[in-house]
């Protein structure tokens, strides 16, 4: 009874094993910037990816300065992460959403389908980001509350 339970355990973990596909998660190699209405996006924003239907994959990752300079480069690095319950090498749709500073939504990037590594036995190297350079704009309610704030300024200067 022992070894079946322990041989029924080995194909359920061999099994599990299969139905998680990799990928690396940065644009560094494709030098697919992220950029706002400012420019590149650097230090304080953060990019988290996320399935299409709102499963976040690992945690979010910061946004590369450039040591010597200073400035923003627009790329992020969050290494290897692993997507549950999706088998390499089935493409899986992703979308990136970067967070500003105080961590509210800045953007997000259209959804885009990635080919995942993983799979095989050894298994594959993990697939590299197809993501294409993409600009953030603020969210439609941000820029509604840009606008009203603007317009109450207005309008008390013209009552002094």
């Amino acid at each position: 009874m022992k070894k079946l339970l322990f041989a029924t355990f080995c194909v359920v973990v061999a099994l599990s094993a299969n139905a998680q596909g990799t990928l690396d998660f940065n644009n560094i190699p494709s030098r697919a910037q992220v950029s706002g209405p400012d420019g590149v996006l650097g230090e304080g924003f953060t990019a988290q990816l996320q399935l299409t239907d709102g499963t976040n994959v690992g945690a979010p990752v910061n946004f590369i300065v450039n040591p010597t300079t200073g400035a923003a480069t627009g790329l992020f690095n969050g290494g290897s992460r692993t997507i549950e319950n999706v088998a390499g090498p089935g493409p899986v749709n992703l979308q990136v959403f970067v967070t500003n500073a105080d961590g509210s939504l800045f953007g997000t990037s259209a959804p885009f389908s990635q080919p995942l590594g993983g799979h095989g036995d050894p298994p594959a190297t993990p697939g590299a980001l197809a993501m294409q350079s993409f600009t953030v704009v603020p969210e439609p309610s941000t820029i509604l509350l840009t606008i009203l704030g603007g317009g109450a300024l207005l309008m008390l200067r013209r009552r002094k």
